[in-house]
């Protein structure tokens, strides 16, 4: 299991700005490009929030990820991991 701290430096790392920090229910927030990145880091779920050019607003939630799958998903956002489900708003 990662820790908050661990995730803050990978993100800061990569020039991810943190926004917010819920210990509660162990989640840590970045934005970075109007890009939004919620890590669970407690059961290593990462969520993309952004505007998609063809479906809009989306969010891609992604379960289970590793190390370098997050480090991947700081570096793109967008980068398909095959772990994948998203949700739109209509």
């Amino acid at each position: 299991m990662m820790l908050s701290l661990d995730v803050i430096a990978l993100a800061k790392s990569k020039n991810w700005q943190i926004i917010s920090e819920q210990h509660n229910i162990g989640m840590v927030s970045f934005l970075k490009d109007s890009i939004r990145i919620n890590v669970y880091y407690t059961k290593m779920t990462v969520a993309t929030c952004l505007n998609h050019p063809k479906k809009g607003k989306t969010q891609l939630f992604r379960k289970n990820v590793t190390i370098e799958e997050l480090k991947l998903i700081f570096e793109n956002p967008r980068i398909h991991t095959k772990k994948g489900y998203y949700t739109k708003n209509s």
